[in-house]
């Protein structure tokens, strides 16, 4: 594990396996994981035998073991995830005066966590992720914002007893909710706002708010999903209902964005119905998240069992990519001055033990040489490293405004195109035309293949914009006319077409979204970093 700005990095790499017991039931998924990419291997669902306690961690660890085992699964290393429920989430709100240092800033967290919680702090595992840049050495910029996480200590040591007996290596116990922002952040770079991300589990819903590619306010609901299609429209209901309870609570942290689209993760039917309900419900733009191409699963898992395990597969992603998370099993702490003292002692009298006075005498003056040394290199490479970071930013900043100022829709273009493949003027009239223009600004890593990852620092990133339109066109013409104006855009793939309202007879009313600063930019002869959808009639 390594500590960032952010929080703390997995370094995974090799076979892992993420399960997550949750309830009576057992997930887990594993496969290869290496650097920007994940090959799943297998997975298995299972239900918890009626002999066994959930909170015998024998019981457990052999059951997990023989699970595995029967499934195939040779890998050794493990991440078990917990799920919302069983961790307490808090925004903290630190000032621009405190120290940058992450040993500091634990000890920070620590205590403000300690007056906040209700649930006894002895033994409870806390660790944090920023969500926004640390201030400058000097103190200066604005509050330093946190989210903290706390798991019961109880947790943290069934999780370890349960790897034990199952003969596993744990390597991190991570929160679950973490897999899903992952999946959802890079959908949170292309928006102007907020994203509201639903991931359905076998146990319950965890709906979360993604701004920039990180959680900040999220929660957990145990409705658990229906085994038949006849349960769907209540369950989506209620999903909705509890949606908007969320959105409710991150209005009351005090943020001046609000939700902009939702999100849900998976790709099966229940995901789509989920969406729909909830765009309808809230009146916002909806879409149904997939893996990226940087994730390759097996062609026999079907849709319903990747959008159950999407979670667990999204923090094998956020290991294949470095990303910043939280790590119970190995949570940031505050230094232990107490302790370079004590070393401090013994080793003078280890010293002065082995060598004497006469060759301490010399040590001491080598050591005291090597020091001055030591001393003077440091301050001139800090003098250099803070002269090169102070010219990074100065570059990031030049080319975020550079991004910014750049034109993110053709709208003559658009206009210009639309009114091509409008119908003559005797066979339909337009009776409106809106656009709205979207545009957004991300700082990525270009990989091999042009394949884009969140950066980690400034030496290994570039500012990226993305942009695209909506446009509605509205009017009055036959049925079938209206049908021929419709395949015709479709045909061309150029947008995403849907349908708003009722089709009825002499009426018509279509949106259509691109993301293509041009008409041609979707069909191919894009000039963004990011070339846009194909096009579609929903």
């Amino acid at each position: 594990m390594d500590d960032t700005e952010g929080g703390w990095i997995m370094k995974l790499r090799g076979n892992l396996v993420v399960l997550c017991h949750e309830g009576e039931r057992l997930s887990a998924v594993w496969g290869t994981v290496q650097k920007d990419r994940v090959r799943v291997r297998g997975w298995l669902a299972a239900e918890q035998p009626k002999g066994i306690d959930g909170s015998d961690t024998e019981g457990v660890g052999d059951w997990v073991a023989s699970s595995l085992k029967e499934a195939g699964c040779k890998a050794r290393a493990c991440v078990i995830a917990v799920p919302r429920a069983s961790v307490v989430l808090k925004r903290l709100t630190l000032p621009a005066a405190a120290s940058g240092r992450e040993g500091d800033l634990a000890g920070m967290v620590q205590l403000q966590m300690a007056r906040q919680l209700t649930m006894p702090l002895q033994g409870a595992a806390i660790d944090y992720v920023r969500l926004n840049s640390p201030q400058t050495e000097s103190g200066e910029g604005d509050p330093t914002e946190l989210l903290a996480a706390a798991l019961p200590g109880d947790f943290v040591a069934h999780a370890r007893g349960v790897a034990k007996k199952a003969k596993l290596r744990l390597r991190s116990v991570a929160l679950r909710g973490e897999g899903s922002a992952t999946l959802f952040a890079q959908l949170s770079y292309t928006q102007d706002g907020p994203v509201l991300g639903v991931s359905v589990t076998a146990q319950g819903v965890e709906l979360g708010i993604v701004a920039e590619g990180r959680v900040v306010f999220s929660r957990a609901v145990e409705i658990k999903p229906p085994a038949e299609l006849a349960g769907w429209a209540a369950f989506t209901q209620r999903v909705a209902v509890e949606a908007k309870r969320t959105r409710v609570g991150y209005r009351g942290t005090g943020e001046s964005g609000d939700i902009v689209c939702i999100a849900v993760l998976g790709d099966d039917a229940m995901a789509e119905s989920v969406g729909k309900s909830l765009g309808d419900e809230l009146g916002l733009p909806w879409q149904t998240v997939r893996f990226p191409n940087a994730v390759e699963l097996p062609s026999e898992m079907e849709s319903q069992s990747r959008a159950v395990l999407a979670p667990l597969i999204g923090l094998m992603v956020g290991a294949a990519i470095d990303r910043p998370t939280y790590d119970f099993s190995n949570p940031r702490k505050a230094p232990d001055t107490s302790a370079q003292l004590r070393q401090a002692v013994l080793a003078a009298a280890f010293g002065f033990i082995i060598f004497g006075g006469g060759g301490w005498v010399i040590a001491d003056q080598q050591l005291r040489s090597l020091n001055g040394r030591i001393n003077s290199t440091k301050e001139q490479s800090n003098t250099l490293a803070m002269q090169y970071i102070r010219q990074l930013r100065a570059e990031a900043r030049v080319n975020h405004i550079e991004k910014l100022r750049e034109p993110s829709v053709d709208w003559l273009d658009h206009v210009y195109y639309l009114s091509q493949a409008l119908p003559p003027a005797e066979l339909a009239r337009l009776e409106s035309l809106s656009g709205v223009g979207r545009s957004g600004v991300g700082f990525f890593t270009l990989g091999e293949g042009g394949a884009m990852s969140e950066a980690k620092t400034l030496q290994g990133g570039q500012w990226v914009a993305s942009g695209g339109a909506s446009f509605t066109l509205a009017g009055a013409a036959t049925r079938e006319v209206a049908d021929e104006l419709r395949a015709d855009v479709v045909a061309d793939n150029v947008y995403e077409l849907s349908t708003r309202g009722a089709d009825v007879a002499g009426k018509f009313e279509y949106v259509l979204k691109t993301s293509g600063k041009k008409p041609m930019a979707v069909s191919g002869e894009s000039d963004t970093a990011e070339s846009g959808q194909s096009g579609g009639a929903s």
